[in-house]
């Protein structure tokens, strides 16, 4: 048998290629689409590999003979315990295999090593000799709905064929582990490389650093995106759009809050003291009435502080919005009724320790009045680390929907931001960067966050 392998930069050209090589017998083995060529992986080409074969002469005319010996014994049982010679399956490129390959690190060697994908491991139960190799499928004289068709075949079988690996845990698990593996040594290779840069030049990396983004997460982006992307000067044109990628796909964002198309939106911020919620609410007001022309109520059940409700009325005068003092679940359920023909009703609410187990409870009965209501915890960007993630498993007896940071002007750092809800499924609805009312504030976008985080 005559085996051949040939590649092109498309599936038609492969075929062709087949056809004039080894005639329109051949049969198609396998197939792959891969990229190669570039720098860091940039400009690389799509690359498309056939691999076919053909039987001699020869071989046919012994295949027909035992085939017709097959068939006479088709009638016979196999017998019980009989012996099958089988193939053994070829030898998977294990991870100690590749390990060693990454000799070259810090170089376009490297790079160009790190970029290119590892095949992973093929395993598959031995099976039994065939004397005979039935065709997978012949090549037809050119025709592109010919063509079309022959892709779409190869494709099928790959999958159907990939089933069974997927199936088998074991090979689950070791495909797992070589991905993690490249994923270490991508890591690795970007960390090397970040030590040869120039001392002038302030990496992705190093931005993210400096704005106190965990080491942890460092390490998980310089894993998932290509070794050389994460070392793009901070302030290149395309540093934003490959830091919101990542942060894309690392945290959720709501970018604001959404209206019904019928019926009202509820919204209650909640959070601690001093985080500037009333302020937020009169913003997130100000832009829906101002900006889109929205009917809209506003409701304060902070009555703890007297000066947070004549803050609220004067802005509610401002906008021209109506305003609803409530001491009670009941009165607050009232004040909903009552403005249930509205598009959006923001409840501001009194801050609470997330400490105090009775202020919680009290927060708790507040909200649930109304099953629609859709919390937004707002914290500020100045909190620490630890203060945080206390402070949102806390308001979590609140099962708040979104996350709204405050004060991101009065903090050098907002690494805080990524750190807290990285791998989390809370979403980001909004950002504040300032006192001035409906101005400072955006809805909070992978591209906006990305923005944030590589300020000077």
């Amino acid at each position: 048998m005559q085996i051949k392998v040939v590649k092109a930069p498309s599936m038609k050209e492969a075929m062709q290629q087949v056809k004039e090589e080894l005639g329109p017998d051949a049969v198609i083995l396998h197939t792959k689409k891969y990229r190669e060529g570039g720098f860091l992986g940039y400009h690389s080409a799509e690359v498309v590999e056939v691999t076919a074969a053909i039987e001699e002469a020869d071989e046919v005319q012994a295949n027909k003979r035992a085939k017709r010996s097959l068939a006479a014994k088709q009638a016979k049982p196999a017998p019980m315990g009989g012996r099958l010679d089988v193939v053994s399956p070829a030898a998977p490129v294990m991870p100690n295999q590749v390990l060693s390959q990454y000799k070259t690190n810090g170089t376009e060697a490297g790079v160009r090593m790190a970029e290119s994908p590892i095949p992973a491991p093929v395993f598959q139960p031995a099976q039994p000799v065939v004397t005979s190799a039935q065709p997978v499928q012949t090549l037809p004289d050119e025709n592109p709905a010919d063509t079309a068709k022959q892709e779409d075949d190869v494709q099928v079988m790959e999958k159907t064929a990939a089933e069974p690996m997927a199936s088998n845990p074991e090979d689950t698990e070791k495909i797992q582990r070589l991905e993690d593996e490249l994923a270490q040594m991508k890591a690795m290779l970007a960390q090397v490389m970040s030590k040869d840069q120039p001392k002038d030049k302030v990496s992705i990396q190093e931005a993210l650093r400096r704005q106190e983004v965990d080491e942890e997460l460092l390490k998980d982006m310089a894993a998932q995106l290509p070794a050389g992307d994460t070392l793009l000067d901070s302030q290149d044109e395309r540093a934003a759009e490959v830091l919101a990628g990542y942060l894309g796909d690392a945290m959720n964002f709501s970018e604001g809050i959404t209206l019904n198309k019928h019926g009202v939106r509820i919204v209650a911020l909640i959070g601690a003291t001093g985080v500037g919620k009333t302020t937020t609410l009169a913003k997130i007001a100000a832009r829906f009435v101002l900006e889109k022309n929205i009917r809209a109520a506003l409701i304060t059940a902070d009555t703890y502080r007297i000066s947070a409700v004549e803050q609220l009325k004067t802005y509610s005068d401002i906008i021209g919005l109506p305003l609803e003092i409530v001491y009670s679940p009941d009165e607050l359920k009232v004040a909903i009724h009552k403005h249930r023909d509205k598009d959006l009703i923001l409840i501001d609410t009194a801050g609470r320790s997330q400490h105090n187990e009775y202020q919680m409870k009290e927060l708790q009965e507040f909200l649930a009045v109304n099953s629609h209501i859709e919390c937004h915890l707002v914290m500020s960007a100045t909190t620490k680390n630890r203060d945080a993630a206390e402070i949102l498993d806390k308001f979590s007896a609140c099962e708040p929907d979104r996350v709204i940071f405050t004060k991101t002007d009065e903090t050098s750092s907002v690494g805080l931001i990524l750190n807290l809800l990285a791998k989390r499924d809370i979403a980001l609805s909004f950002l504040t960067n300032g006192q001035s009312v409906p101005d400072d504030i955006i809805p909070a976008t992978p591209q906006k966050l990305a923005e944030l985080l590589l300020r000077e």
